[in-house]
């Protein structure tokens, strides 16, 4: 919980006010580090945990506790006291870790200047490990390069796996690979090696039985397409009709600064899909993975929604007054008519789609946030009860 929580807040840092000169928002709060912005250097120690998100993610002063690290190229030369957790494209840890690490993705390389004491966690498409693994190490990868002693065991799943001269592994190696992988004696000896081949499923070859497949799955994916847009629908009629405040109010905040509620809302939907695998990392949290997975999906298909409707109506009211319940209802029919033609499109579909849930989280988590200022602002302006005296 703590995680989630330390998430939602970075995506309250995009939302200060800012001077134009300013890229990076940092935050302290409760001995905690928070920065974020489209280039981002902690560089002042950080006295429990860190929290960092940003395009150009740099970590380059001490974290006395755990660090939490997403953006695009992510770098750290401070020493970590605690774990390290990093995601983004390009991924590059060095100075120290004293507990576990786990990164994510499509370039990882770890060259720390010390030893990494507890597990390594690393998925991506290449990964290279330069720095010794006290604990036991778990990579994903379609190209996997050891150099260096993994006290503990070895699994690997991917493609190409490679070891360099100083790579030993002491526990067990377990392999799995769509073709077998040579492990030399001088990593680990042949009675701890296991190889499982990992196979493709074979799909009928013959022109008949393939027709017959196509046809059934072509009805049935046509008629899940209807009924599922039909329900999305039907959950935005809804909306309009019956949440009139909350849509009003979403309605004013997303003509107003429409890019800033697209950086909120991608914080937003991170915190949202990123809590999944938060949860996986622990045994409990384990546990509530297929409830956070319905969450998340209902959660984006609400923003969906939202997302498609704002976006037709701020276009609309530039050329048509939209005066009843009626008109918006119209809107909303033809913006996902528009909105289904283009996921039609290669590449360009799935990316506009995911740009419309990232504004509608922003929309709604500008909304929420405006609604907790304005209870402050009430709070505080309320004028304080009157004391009692005890001592007539």
């Amino acid at each position: 919980m703590k995680k989630v929580i330390s998430a939602i807040l970075i995506g309250i840092l995009a939302t200060i006010p800012q001077p134009v000169f300013a890229d990076q928002q940092s935050l302290v709060f409760g001995g905690d580090t928070y920065a974020a912005g489209q280039t981002t250097t902690i560089n002042t120690p950080a006295l429990r945990d860190a929290f960092e998100a940003g395009y150009d993610v740099t970590l380059a002063a001490p974290v006395t506790g755990n660090a939490h690290l997403a953006g695009y190229d992510v770098h750290t030369t401070g020493d970590v006291g605690g774990d390290l957790y990093a995601a983004g494209f390009s991924v590059s840890i060095g100075g120290s870790i004293k507990g576990d690490l786990t990164v994510l993705g499509n370039s990882i390389s770890l060259q720390t200047t010390t030893a990494v004491p507890g597990n390594v966690r690393a998925a991506g498409a290449t990964v290279v490990l330069n720095s010794e693994m006290g604990g036991a190490a778990l990579i994903t990868a379609n190209t996997a390069t050891i150099n260096a002693p993994i006290k503990g065991d070895l699994s690997f799943y991917g493609e190409t796996l490679s070891f360099g001269p100083n790579a030993t592994v002491a526990g067990r190696v377990l392999i799995h690979a769509p073709k077998e992988v040579t492990v030399p004696t001088s990593v680990a000896s042949a009675d701890r090696v296991s190889f499982t081949l990992l196979t493709s499923p074979e799909f009928p070859t013959q022109m008949g039985q393939t027709a017959e497949v196509v046809a059934k799955g072509f009805w049935a994916t046509v008629w899940a397409i209807t009924l599922w847009w039909g329900l999305l629908f039907v959950v935005g009629v809804a909306f309009i009709m019956l949440g009139n405040h909350w849509r009003e109010s979403l309605e004013t905040l997303s003509v107003v600064r429409p890019l800033r509620r697209v950086g909120l809302g991608l914080l937003g939907f991170a915190a949202v899909v990123g809590l999944i695998p938060v949860l996986a990392l622990t045994l409990v949290g384990l546990l509530l993975v297929p409830i956070a997975l319905v969450v998340a999906f209902l959660a984006c298909s609400f923003a969906y929604v939202v997302g498609v409707y704002l976006i037709g109506r701020a276009i609309t009211i530039r050329f048509v007054p939209l005066s009843t319940a009626g008109h918006k209802v119209a809107v909303l029919a033809a913006s996902f008519a528009i909105a289904g033609l283009f996921t039609l499109v290669p590449f360009l579909g799935w990316l506009l789609t995911l740009t419309v849930i990232v504004y509608g989280f922003g929309v709604m988590g500008a909304r929420i946030i405006s609604s907790w200022s304005a209870e402050d602002k009430s709070r505080l302006a309320a004028p304080l009860a009157p004391v009692a005296n005890l001592g007539s």
